[in-house]
């Protein structure tokens, strides 16, 4: 099992003028902060189920007739079983005692940003399991597609024929979760003048607002993520969906780090870990969301 020693930190070790930089791979949880997120207690068994309940019929009374056909309320449940996930690193005793930083700091920092990152490209890509979508490879994504999706999922099925009416709405807020190239595209559709979308005019408000790095488009609260996934073709699949499409369940207060000392190691084990799951909770109430990623030029 490696350890992290001198040999590995050896940047960190001399006098130096500057702070110590981290890898940035993303803003944490720009996916997970913006689902319905259930906290499992602890001791309370390993499994939160999200119950529903079905509609009834209300129908016309005649004078003077018993009312006998009774309705029945069933619900049904969406279980999450949250899974553990974790990584560790060892700290020898030479590096603690030659290192600049606060090394515990530092790999607490580390390990809870991986788990995040793991966290956040798991979700990225559960938005490819929703059983409709919008767009096609090599497309840009803009306003209309936006719009067509939050139509989709507000009114996502059509009338019978009887009833005349549609079927379960999605609940707000409606969140979308893209790529920076797919959020490009749709800025450019948005703001007019600017480049191949110069014929698109609107308010100079609106022009405001699509500057800004998270917003609101057609009832759809945009936000940009890159941990989804482009293929070869530089296409990629983002994601619309409803509050409670995705429930997501962690058990306690999240995930946490833990140290322990191994003496005939001369170091520390780090591990950071938590429990957490997820369920397609309503697939009617998602769209998959399949245009082009490549990197803008213009």
């Amino acid at each position: 099992m490696p350890a992290i020693t001198t040999t590995e930190i050896d940047n960190a070790v001399e006098t130096w003028v500057a702070e110590s930089r981290y890898t940035l791979q993303e803003r944490p949880g720009v996916i997970w902060k913006n689902l319905q997120t259930e906290n499992l207690p602890m001791h309370k068994g390993s499994t939160v189920t999200i119950p529903k309940y079905t509609q009834v019929t209300t129908q016309a009374i005649t004078q003077g007739v018993d009312l006998t056909d009774a309705q029945t309320i069933t619900d049904t449940g969406s279980p999450i079983t949250p899974a553990r996930f974790g990584a560790k690193v060892i700290l020898t005793d030479d590096l603690l005692d030659t290192v600049r930083d606060d090394f515990f700091k530092v790999a607490g920092r580390i390990l809870g940003e991986s788990f995040d990152r793991q966290r956040e490209q798991t979700l990225a890509d559960d938005l490819d399991n929703f059983s409709l979508a919008l767009g096609t490879a090599g497309t840009a994504m803009n306003l209309g597609h936006v719009m067509a999706s939050h139509h989709s999922i507000k009114y996502n099925a059509p009338a019978d024929g009887t009833a005349g009416r549609g079927g379960e709405p999605a609940r707000d807020p409606v969140h979308g979760f893209f790529t920076p190239s797919q959020i490009h595209s749709l800025k450019k559709t948005m703001a007019g003048g600017i480049g191949a979308a110069g014929a698109t005019q609107v308010s100079p408000a609106l022009e405001r607002t699509v500057f800004s790095e998270e917003f609101e488009a057609g009832g759809v609260k945009v936000h940009s993520t890159i941990n989804i996934n482009k293929d070869a073709s530089d296409d990629a699949k983002g994601g619309v969906l409803g509050w409670g499409a995705i429930i997501t369940a962690q058990l306690g207060g999240g995930p946490s780090a833990a140290k322990e000392r191994d003496e005939s190691l001369f170091a520390w084990e780090i591990v950071y870990s938590g429990r957490w799951g997820r369920v397609e909770y309503t697939d009617a109430h998602g769209r998959e969301m399949l245009f082009d990623s490549a990197n803008p030029t213009s």
